[in-house]
C-alpha cells in the first residue's frame, strides 16, 4: 500500500535517532565544527540529524542558492500540472533550529588544513566536512553542445529555472510538433525520472496539442521499471509516445543547434523541443577536492560514508559511488542521516551504528496513474543489500493508481516539511 514506504522511513529513522539519543557518547560530547556543503536532501538530513544528536555543535551548511528546488515534483511543474512554488523551499526552518546558513559557493577543500575555501573569499574551518554535492552534467560526448547552451537545449535535469525554461518551450510548441528527449546512460540521479517525464509531457501534448508527439530516445538497452512504465503508455497515450533503445538508434550522439536536429548513428531527427539529459558525475567540487575516482564518483565506506580518499570527509547523496542504492532524494537523505550518526560516533570516540536505508520514489504516469516504487536496504557482509520493496505491480486496480498519484504529493509536503521545515 502507499503508506507502508512511509512508516518504514519513519521507523527506521526514528529507531536509529532514539539509539544514539539513548547512548552516553551524546552526553561527552563536545562542541565541533560540522560543514555540510549542498542544501539538498542529503544536505539537510544531515544538518538536523547532527543538531539531533549533538547539540552542541556548530553546525555549518554552505549552499549556493536561497532556495532549493526539488527534483522529485519537477516534471509535473513542467508539465503544467504544478506551479514551481510547489518544489521550492527555503533554509529559514533549518536557521531556527540553530543551523548556521551561508550562502556561497564551495570552490576548494584542504583536507590537511580541514579548511573549505568559497567564491567570495571566505574560508570556513572544520572538523568533519560533508559533501553533498549532487551531481554535474557532462556534455563531453555530445557533440556540438555544452552545458551553456541549456538554456536553448535545456536539460532540466536540476529542477528550477530550468524546469521553467523547458516548460516555456513545451507550451509554445505547434500544436503537430515533436518532442524529443534523451535518457541519460547509468548512472544518474532519478528522480526526475525520465519515464515520468515522457508520460507528463505526452498527457500534456494529449490535452493541448494532440496533433504532436514525444520521442524518447535512450542510450542504454532498457531502462528501470520499463515493465511499468511501457504498460502506462500503452493505456494512456497510444501512438503520442514513442521509444527507441539504443540498439534501435536511441544514442545520441550530437546536436546541431541551428536546425534544431539530433544526430543518432544512423538518423538526423528535428525536434521542435529538444530536451537533452546528458551523462552525469558527481558534483564539481567534489571532483575539484579529489574525493571522486577514475569513475567520476566518490567512493566511500558504505557503513559511514566516509570518503575512502580524503579524511575527515564523508560524501552523501547523488556524488556517492555505492552502486546498489539509487541516486534518489529520499536514499540521499536516508545517506545524510547514516553520515550524521557515524560522525557524532567518530567524534566521541564510539562506533557507529549498524547503518540502513530506504528509497520511496512516486511517479505520475498522469495526474491520476502513480507508480510507486520503495524498497529498504541494509548492510550484509560489509555490503548494501536490497532487504524489503514496495513496488506497483502490473495491471494495478485503478484505485491503487489513483492512490499513488495522490500520495506522491502526500510524500513531498511531508518531506519538505520534515527536511527543511
Amino acid at each position: 500500500m502507499p503508506k507502508s514506504g512511509l512508516t518504514r522511513r519513519a521507523t527506521l529513522v526514528a529507531g536509529m535517532s532514539t539509539m544514539l539519543l539513548s547512548s552516553p557518547m551524546i552526553s561527552r560530547a563536545a562542541s565541533s565544527k560540522i560543514v555540510i556543503v549542498g542544501g539538498g536532501f542529503g544536505g539537510a538530513a544531515t544538518a538536523r540529524t547532527v543538531m539531533a544528536l549533538m547539540p552542541s555543535a556548530d553546525v555549518t551548511l554552505l549552499t549556493d542558492q536561497k532556495q532549493f528546488w526539488l527534483c522529485p515534483g519537477s516534471n509535473a511543474v513542467i508539465a503544467g500540472l504544478q506551479p514551481i512554488e510547489h518544489i521550492q523551499v527555503g533554509f529559514e526552518g533549518l536557521k531556527k533550529r540553530g543551523i548556521n546558513i551561508v550562502y556561497d559557493t564551495a570552490i576548494g577543500i584542504d583536507d590537511n588544513k580541514r579548511e573549505v575555501r568559497t567564491q567570495s573569499g571566505g574560508i570556513i574551518p572544520y572538523d568533519k566536512l560533508v559533501l553533498s554535492p549532487g551531481v554535474a552534467l557532462d556534455y563531453s560526448s555530445i557533440e556540438g553542445m555544452t552545458e551553456a547552451d541549456s538554456q536553448v537545449i535545456p536539460h532540466a535535469w536540476k529542477a528550477g529555472p530550468q524546469s521553467l525554461i523547458l516548460k516555456q518551450q513545451l507550451e509554445a510548441m505547434p500544436d503537430d510538433g515533436l518532442f524529443i528527449m534523451s535518457m541519460p546512460v547509468a548512472p544518474y540521479r532519478c528522480p526526475p525520472a525520465p519515464a515520468e517525464r515522457a508520460c507528463l509531457i505526452a498527457h500534456y501534448l494529449k490535452t493541448h496539442k494532440p496533433g504532436a508527439r514525444v520521442l524518447i530516445l535512450d542510450s542504454k538497452d532498457e531502462f528501470p521499471f520499463q515493465d511499468l512504465f511501457t504498460e502506462a503508455w500503452e493505456e494512456l497515450y497510444g501512438d503520442i509516445l514513442e521509444y527507441r533503445s539504443i540498439a534501435d538508434d536511441g544514442l545520441v550522439r550530437g546536436i546541431d543547434l541551428d536546425s534544431r536536429t539530433v544526430l543518432t548513428d544512423f538518423d538526423e531527427i528535428h525536434g521542435d523541443v529538444i530536451n537533452i539529459i546528458p551523462p552525469q558525475t558527481a558534483g564539481r567540487i567534489a571532483i575539484e577536492a579529489g574525493a571522486a575516482d577514475e569513475t567520476g564518483w566518490c567512493p566511500v565506506d558504505v557503513t559511514t560514508f566516509a570518503s575512502t580518499l580524503l579524511k575527515d570527509v564523508h560524501v552523501i547523496g547523488d556524488a556517492a559511488l555505492v552502486n546498489a542504492l539509487p541516486k534518489a532524494g529520499s536514499t540521499a537523505a536516508s545517506q545524510g542521516r547514516v553520515a550524521a550518526a557515524a560522525l557524532v560516533a567518530d567524534l566521541v570516540g564510539e562506533q557507529p551504528p549498524t547503518p540502513n536505508w530506504i528509497a520511496n520514489c512516486y511517479s505520475l504516469a498522469g495526474p491520476d496513474y502513480g507508480i510507486r516504487l520503495g524498497a529498504t536496504y541494509i548492510l550484509e557482509d560489509d555490503h548494501v543489500v536490497r532487504n524489503t520493496t514496495d513496488f506497483s505491480v502490473l495491471d494495478a486496480s485503478e484505485n491503487d493508481k489513483l492512490a499513488d498519484a495522490r500520495y506522491a504529493d502526500v510524500w513531498l509536503e511531508q518531506i519538505k516539511q520534515e527536511l527543511w521545515g
